[in-house]
């Protein structure tokens, strides 16, 4: 099922362009159909049985540390209320989420077999830099999956959860790493999967999470910024740009810790004919 839209919003003097939304069916969320991008380590013997973490990681201290300063924020600290932001960014209402469109990107939104939508993964393009006065070439692409749940007033959730996906990603075949990253500890992993040519192969990936009061965004970031791990390299940046840009909106509705924030189809958004 694809829905489709076009839709250029203005905030100043900066015009930006959604390409597409699309909407597809999944069985489930762990499983991809991008191919791998870039060149990944295979999970050694001992990757694959446990998870592995970086030397002098001190994950307590790295979960006790406020990493939202910049964001992402809920909706009630950028508006007062939990129904209306009063800037003129443009944005995308998913509902429990709300995603600012880069420039060039595509907002794809994963379904289930019920029609519910369980993800969005925001499509941003890699560019070569411009040389000669000639318009930047892209060279290639990075990937946000976003997907908000309910979290213990108290916080502490990712380290819960993680435990849990590292030990997924072993069940599979793939590996998992605890590392430091712009939101204190991420899990890098490698899932295996079949490219469309048929060939074997590892796709890594880095999950980002922010914690706020009574959520957890997560964010599982795929393609070149999954491989680089400098911030300041331009496709990581891009996407850790677009991921503080998200924002949050929890409700007042009584939910079990890490059932997954309802989201919503945009109201102005047609089945394209």
């Amino acid at each position: 099922m694809i829905f489709g839209r076009k839709k250029k919003a203005r905030s100043g003097e900066d015009e930006t362009e959604v390409e597409s939304v699309e909407a597809e069916t999944t069985e489930d969320e762990v499983e991809r159909e991008d191919a791998v991008d870039g060149d990944a380590p295979e999970p050694s013997d001992d990757d694959a049985t446990e998870t592995s973490v970086a030397d002098g990681l001190d994950t307590e201290a790295l979960d006790a540390t406020e990493w939202r300063t910049d964001g992402p924020f809920e909706v009630a600290e950028l508006a007062g209320t939990d129904d209306d932001l009063s800037d003129d960014q443009p944005r995308i209402d998913l509902g429990s989420i709300i995603v600012t469109p880069v420039p060039g990107s595509e907002l794809r939104l994963q379904v289930n077999e019920t029609q519910d939508i369980v993800s969005a993964m925001l499509v941003l393009p890699v560019t070569a830099p411009a040389t000669n006065g000639a318009q930047p070439e892209v060279v290639g692409s990075s990937a946000l999956e976003l997907s908000a749940y309910a979290a213990p007033r108290s916080g502490g959730l990712w380290a819960e959860l993680r435990d849990e996906i590292s030990e997924a990603a072993a069940e599979v075949g793939g590996s998992a790493e605890l590392a430091a990253g712009p939101f204190g500890v991420e899990l890098r992993r490698l899932l295996p999967v079949t490219t469309p040519d048929g060939e074997q192969g590892y796709q890594p990936s880095r999950m980002w999470v922010a914690e706020g009061p009574r959520w957890l965004l997560r964010g599982i970031v795929y393609g070149q910024a999954a491989i680089e791990s400098d911030e300041d390299d331009p496709a990581v940046a891009a996407v850790l740009a677009a991921f503080r840009e998200v924002v949050v909106r929890r409700g007042d509705e009584a939910m079990a810790p890490g059932d997954l924030l309802p989201m919503s189809m945009p109201a102005d958004l047609q089945p394209a004919e």
